[in-house]
């Protein structure tokens, strides 16, 4: 039967050891609420899948109902900006200064009619919203899609967000920053069929014509670089399409989501003199 004093010695032994383990913890970090059994920290956009990220996005760009957009394009067909302000949903309204192939005009949309004018021009011209391409000045968008530059302008940002997620290849490119914003950069490409084959606004004759756009420039697949911010607010989408011609590139900046404005269609007599387009 062991001693008395050799128990002891392996009690002191055991006490040692259990004190060096202890120490080594970090027992000044308080672990807070997230850090307590049974509790579930906040998922970062980074922590979460590219799809899931893009569909809430989008999301709430069709909560916020509007917001304050600038849009670039360039490519074979030139240059062209527009900045303003835009809603959709139950407010189908715009206000964009704008530049094109015409030269520095106005946009809008009010009550789903188009109306566009061009400076020092006689007036304005004017199309249903469905077929705001035949106010393309460049003549190509009459009966067809023109690559749909003023179907981009006069659209939600988020429907193509959303379609990008649904149909598009999706990966992460990490952290980054937008106009001083914190953000995370995604990439996607999607084939063009399948991209505007997910569009259910689109009628089945509207699609062979977008499709029979795209098949004529020898373009195949659509590639996308998408910023998002804090909130999953989608702060830029840049789309590149590749063909025959050259690439043409479009980005689209979103802010002030839900920002409130007024636009008004322009008078009757502003139209004299100019035929109504549509």
């Amino acid at each position: 039967m062991p001693s008395d004093r050799i128990v002891a010695l392996g009690v002191v032994a055991t006490l040692v050891v259990f004190g060096a383990a202890v120490a080594t913890l970090d027992v000044r970090a308080d672990p807070g609420p997230q850090a307590r059994p049974g509790s579930v920290a906040p998922a970062t956009t980074a922590s979460r899948p590219a799809r899931q990220v893009l569909l809430t996005a989008a999301q709430g760009l069709d909560d916020a109902g509007s917001a304050r957009l600038r849009t670039d394009r360039e490519g074979p067909l030139g240059r062209g900006s527009a900045e303003g302000t835009l809603s959709w949903g139950a407010a189908d309204a715009a206000d964009l200064r704008l530049t094109d192939a015409a030269g520095a005009g106005r946009l809008r949309v009010v009550d789903g009619v188009c109306y566009l004018a061009h400076d020092g021009t006689a007036g304005w011209r004017r199309a249903d919203r469905a077929e705001v391409e035949s106010l393309d000045p460049s003549g190509a968008g009459v009966g067809g899609y023109a690559g749909g530059w003023l179907t981009a302008l006069v659209g939600n940002p988020g429907g193509r967000l959303r379609l990008v997620a649904l149909a598009g290849r999706l990966g992460e490119l990490g952290p980054t920053t937008e106009n001083g914003v914190v953000a995370t950069h995604y990439r996607g490409s999607a084939p063009v069929a399948a991209l505007f084959g997910a569009d259910q606004n689109l009628s089945p004759e509207r699609r062979a014509v977008v499709l029979a756009y795209y098949q004529a420039q020898g373009v195949e697949t659509l590639d996308y670089d998408i910023w998002i911010g804090e909130g999953d607010q989608l702060l830029r989408l840049r789309e590149s399409a590749s063909g025959r011609a050259g690439t043409e590139v479009t980005s689209t900046a979103v802010s002030e989501p839900g920002v409130a404005f007024e636009v008004r269609a322009p008078g009757p007599a502003d139209f004299a003199g100019v035929p109504a387009a549509g």
